[in-house]
């Protein structure tokens, strides 16, 4: 009986062996997945010619965890397009439906009751509003929420400053957001209707365009009054398309550091329990110079960004 055991056992292990997948071969085909993905979707095709002998040279088929492999693959994406946005991103917690499988009406409906429940405790991005000495207004802002969610809260916080003589809006820790929240804020610092900024997408040749609001919640802080922008090496993203209209517009000056440089509207695609792909796909750019703000250069004493008199 012993042996039959020893047997069915050893046996039963063999079986298990060959049924179980290759790390390798498996970590292989998530590379090309990942490799097919951004070669579809990726805004500059001439950057990531080379992705796959880059990849290759990395090692990245390699026995690895997920988060080391994240990161690895990142570097890469970075050394070859010096695109922020572009990046695959690791979580420890694994994701509800599987990659590729549309989320069923219960996990759609937690996640944005997850994703309410985040935004109300950083309360919406706005970290502070003063009214300052000398009836200077001041609103910070760390990131920018989507427009329908933010839209009542950008606009009480804008009510509160819109009987200032001059604003200053601090962006140096602001992170981004989407892209709609770029005319929302925008649309209180002018009196009229003023096309932004465009969302250009060379695949397929779409373009979205960005118009400030004719009506908004709340109080106008109008387009007169003066407007400062501080900026850091840490603002990001929408925060710097934001940044970027506004002074192509010469509704602002700017004051403090060059951005960071993320001017590609990016969508995020799982790719399996622990790891979803941020691909850049559009670019946002002036409407008149058709130039987004990775060749934007700008000095915070140029006389033609000084304040109005």
């Amino acid at each position: 009986m012993g042996r039959c055991v020893t047997l069915l056992s050893a046996i039963f292990l063999a079986c298990s062996a060959h049924a179980a997948p290759d790390p390798v071969e498996g970590r292989q085909a998530t590379i090309q997945g990942i490799v097919d993905e951004i070669n579809a979707s990726y805004i500059s095709p001439e950057k990531i010619r080379n992705l796959k002998p880059a990849l290759r040279r990395a090692g990245l088929d390699k026995p690895m965890s997920d988060e080391v492999f994240a990161t690895a693959m990142t570097e890469v994406f970075a050394e070859l397009t010096k695109d922020p946005h572009l990046k695959l991103m690791y979580s420890a917690e694994p994701a509800a439906a599987q990659p590729g499988a549309a989320p069923s009406p219960t996990d759609l409906a937690r996640q944005e009751a997850d994703l309410q429940a985040r935004l109300r405790a950083q309360n919406y991005g706005i970290e502070r509003v003063e009214r300052l000495p000398g009836n200077i207004g001041y609103l910070k802002t760390r990131f920018f929420a989507p427009a329908s969610a933010s839209a009542a809260f950008i606009g009480a916080a804008m009510t509160l400053l819109a009987n200032s003589d001059t604003l200053i809006i601090d962006l140096r820790d602001n992170t981004g957001g989407p892209a709609d929240a770029v005319p929302l804020l925008a649309s209180y610092l002018f009196d009229e209707r003023v096309h932004l900024a465009d969302l250009y997408t060379p695949r397929g040749n779409i373009t979205q365009q960005q118009w400030s609001s004719p009506a908004v919640p709340g109080t106008r802080f109008g387009g007169k009054k003066d407007v400062y922008l501080l900026t850091s090496k840490s603002t990001f993203s929408a925060a710097e398309g934001f940044a970027f209209a506004l002074q192509n517009r010469k509704r602002v000056v700017l004051v403090g550091e060059t951005t960071r440089g993320g001017a590609h509207p990016s969508r995020i695609k799982p790719i399996s329990p622990h790891l979803s792909l941020m691909v850049p796909m559009s670019t946002a750019r002036d409407p008149v110079t058709l130039k987004d703000w990775k060749a934007w250069a700008w000095c915070p004493t140029s006389p033609s960004r000084q304040p109005r008199r």
